[in-house]
């Protein structure tokens, strides 16, 4: 079974865990974006931040 095979398993049953339908032409592309989200996940988990670091209340994109 290839990795994008895994994925699309794995989807299926975290989808079917929030009875959620996820139809067969849309599962390469909710694969593809679970990735590259996967991908953010790991680099906002590997950021070190100190405790000193001051807080962003004032945000603006």
């Amino acid at each position: 079974m290839s990795e994008q095979d895994h994925i699309a398993n794995d989807l299926q049953v975290l989808a079917r865990q929030i009875d959620l339908t996820i139809p067969a032409d849309c599962v390469a592309g909710v694969a593809a974006n679970t990735q590259l989200l996967r991908g953010y996940v790991n680099l906002i988990c590997g950021m070190t931040l100190p405790d000193t670091c001051p807080p962003a209340y004032e945000y603006r994109p």
